[in-house]
């Protein structure tokens, strides 16, 4: 993982200080349509506003009891998010995403997710926020080793909590986050397809970039 995570950290800080280059320093604060977003209080909270982004997961899975060794599987996600302001410090941010987790063994394994992520926001400073909150997802597809699984034997809801770190540039995001899932793959009692378990749950270290509207 860490051969992916550090040049992959360097890219997106490099693509956000670039955009910082660019762009004057009349358009570095919320633009006044991100700024009508806050329509919670109206406050002028600086990174208020919606938008796209997308970027690399590190997926695998922890409290396994049956299998010891799984190693990362690399994929990606990408979606679209909302924030609005409830304070100068405080915004509420919502977030559809598509994202692709998994791990292996001797096999690959891939469990892809629609996810919606709640997160609370605040703002250290104007460019840097702490996200923290909880998040759900439906499984709408699963692979070993590039074939179709019968997802009848796995769960497909899961529930967890995600948190991370946020930079914002003008109008570039870039961020780093961590999702830990609570459901098993398989409902209790159920073994589903090996090498899954109810005692295996998701796991997935993120880097994203985003451009806000």
């Amino acid at each position: 993982m860490k051969n992916y995570l550090l040049p992959a950290l360097f890219f997106f800080i490099s693509l956000g200080c670039f955009a910082q280059e660019q762009e004057p320093e009349d358009l570095q604060g919320p633009t006044t349509l991100q700024k009508n977003h806050n329509l919670l209080s109206g406050a002028d909270a600086p990174n208020s506003g919606f938008g796209i982004k997308g970027g690399v997961n590190f997926a695998n899975v922890y409290g396994t009891r049956d299998i010891i060794n799984t190693d990362t599987h690399t994929n990606f996600h990408a979606g679209v998010y909302a924030q609005f302001g409830l304070t100068e410090s405080f915004s509420l941010q919502v977030e559809g995403l598509y994202s692709r987790k998994g791990f292996e063994t001797e096999t690959e394994n891939r469990f892809d997710y629609l996810e919606v992520p709640l997160l609370a926001v605040y703002n250290i400073t104007d460019n840097f926020s702490v996200h923290l909150g909880p998040q759900m997802s439906i499984m709408v597809a699963a692979k070993q080793d590039g074939k179709e699984v019968n997802m009848d034997n796995l769960n497909t809801f899961d529930y967890g909590v995600a948190g991370g770190l946020e930079a914002r540039f003008s109008f570039v995001r870039v961020g780093a986050r961590y999702n830990l899932g609570f459901a098993g793959l398989t409902d209790e009692g159920d073994t589903g397809l090996p090498p899954y378990g109810s005692d295996m749950k998701n796991s997935v270290a993120q880097l994203y970039l985003g451009v806000g509207f």
